[in-house]
């Protein structure tokens, strides 16, 4: 079994995007996945409860933030149940982030990019090597870009990756991209992969040219999703290394 965190202390990183994009890939590829939904936020909670709310299925279990004492003794419960536990951290430093990072076996930390984001995403290194510090252990940490232009790399995406490469902090190859159909996943708790046949119900009527556009939006989404998710498997697998 695998404990995947997200971590980053801003909002609107892409942080909860992300860790449940990984979840479904992980889950459509035949994985055993939980959640575990620290963020007081509770996106993913809202999410899991209004699907269960209208009968409609969710691949993966999600769970509530429990008291922190409690917090490891639960990681430890799903992480032995599941392949891959999944969880989306609180933005700030807490006892309870500190817990599930002394549990984690790669920390995925989010950021779009922009200087600011860079050092916000700064301040989320430091706390993952505070705590490999305080509990003198190694804990694996990769940076992600998203919300990222899904054609083309900026300049200011550039400079920040060039920067992080001098000083050796790994970064995933793979981004995950600013899509419309992203945003629908939260909007009306659905799944990436249920996207195809939703949009394809809403055009039906609509020349061949809006169609083609639209339906090559959300499988231009569902691929890079695809990617980033092996990108992470990959990095698990090798110990942590890109």
């Amino acid at each position: 079994m695998y404990v995947i965190t997200f971590a980053n202390p801003k909002g609107g990183s892409g942080k909860t995007t992300s860790a449940i994009l990984l979840a479904e890939q992980i889950a459509l590829s035949g994985g055993r996945v939980a959640i575990l939904d620290l963020d007081p936020n509770a996106n993913i909670l809202a999410w899991s409860q209004a699907r269960s709310a209208r009968g409609a299925a969710v691949p993966f279990s999600v769970h509530a933030r429990p008291q922190a004492e409690e917090t490891v003794e639960l990681i430890d419960s799903l992480a032995d149940e599941t392949d891959y536990l999944i969880i989306d951290l609180e933005g700030s430093k807490d006892q309870i982030v500190t817990f599930a990072l002394s549990r984690t076996d790669l920390c995925v930390i989010p950021l779009d990019g922009s200087p600011m984001e860079a050092r916000q995403a700064a301040q989320a290194v430091r706390l993952v090597q505070t705590t490999a510090n305080m509990i003198r252990a190694k804990i694996n940490f990769i940076l992600l870009f998203t919300r990222t232009n899904a054609a083309f790399q900026s300049t200011d995406e550039r400079d920040v990756r060039q920067e992080m490469e001098i000083n050796n902090i790994p970064t995933l190859p793979v981004r995950v991209a600013k899509r419309a159909p992203y945003t629908r996943i939260f909007r009306e708790s659905v799944l990436l992969a249920e996207l195809p046949e939703i949009v394809a119900r809403e055009l039906e009527g609509k020349s061949a040219s809006v169609t083609d556009k639209a339906m090559k939006q959300v499988a231009g989404a569902i691929e890079n999703a695809q990617e980033y998710a092996q990108a992470v498997i990959n990095t698990l697998t090798r110990g942590g290394r890109v």
